[in-house]
């Protein structure tokens, strides 16, 4: 299994030894990597995926990010969003064939990464998943450029939900981290064409990666949510808004006392006092 080559070099978490032992195991046509958003100006005060492929590797690159910008490191500050994300790796001469992209936006990653597929083939790619959710969840952050991570649960979309936009793209799951052991949350995705189908583990192999992760929503966005599985059948946004069940919901907006607790931790903090 992927998760026993677990290893951390440079990135957040065990990323670095995952992104290793994919490429050497399956054929890369171009050593060149993306990665958004990069929330650094230097390489030295960041922890990206990317970095061990650049500085060991000497993969050609580019990142993108909402509020940093050095091009001395090919770091370019942009809002990446689902309609702009190809016309900015044209911007940037994107290989349409890139060996690695790594996706961490915190809220519409599924939609920027459907977008980006439907123009892109990279050899393979990474996405933060939400790991509040059980692996039966298909859930998926709206695609509102408005909509952002608040530092609570509300945060991007469930694994399953990323898997199924992902095989619509001939794209396979082949690991997901848990946070309790690999210290990220991050999937990774193979094309298809690179990789012999006995290989690929089933979604439930990945069944511990549902762990609880911080705070609970307390101001009723679980409701922006959409099952996924009835957007794919539907594209109606409130249809599939309307069909996400409450159990799901639960697992970010959390119990009546988690949520009371919360509020007058908030409570405290606005008034000044330590907790």
């Amino acid at each position: 299994m992927i998760s026993e080559h677990e290893a951390r070099h440079s990135s957040q978490g065990m990323q670095d030894g995952v992104v290793d032992f994919i490429c050497e195991n399956i054929e890369i046509s171009n050593k060149y990597c993306i990665e958004f958003g990069y929330d650094s100006t230097s390489w030295d005060d960041c922890q990206p995926n990317t970095k061990y492929l650049v500085h060991q590797r000497k993969w050609d690159y580019l990142l993108m990010d909402g509020n940093c910008h050095n091009p001395d490191i090919n770091l370019y500050r942009h809002f990446i969003t689902s309609e702009n994300i190809c016309e900015l790796f044209q911007q940037y001469n994107v290989p349409i064939e890139p060996g690695y992209i790594s996706i961490d936006l915190d809220s519409t990653d599924i939609w920027v990464t459907d977008a980006l597929l439907k123009n892109y083939r990279p050899s393979f790619f990474s996405v933060e998943f939400n790991p509040n959710f059980p692996i039966d969840a298909a859930m998926a952050f709206p695609n509102d450029k408005d909509e952002f991570w608040h530092m609570d649960r509300v945060m991007g979309s469930s694994l399953k939900a990323l898997t199924m936009m992902a095989e619509n793209h001939g794209y396979s799951l082949v690991y997901a981290g848990c946070y309790s052991t690999a210290k990220h949350h991050d999937a990774f995705f193979i094309r298809e064409d690179l990789i012999d189908p006995s290989q690929i583990p089933s979604l439930q192999t990945f069944s511990n990666t549902h762990v609880p992760l911080h705070a609970v929503c307390v101001n009723g966005r679980e409701n922006i949510y959409l099952d996924y599985g009835v957007w794919l059948e539907t594209k109606d946004l409130q249809k599939s808004r309307d069909a996400v069940p409450k159990e799901w919901k639960k697992y970010i907006a959390g119990s009546f006392f988690q949520r009371l607790r919360r509020k007058q931790k908030m409570l405290m903090h606005k008034l000044g006092f330590a907790q």
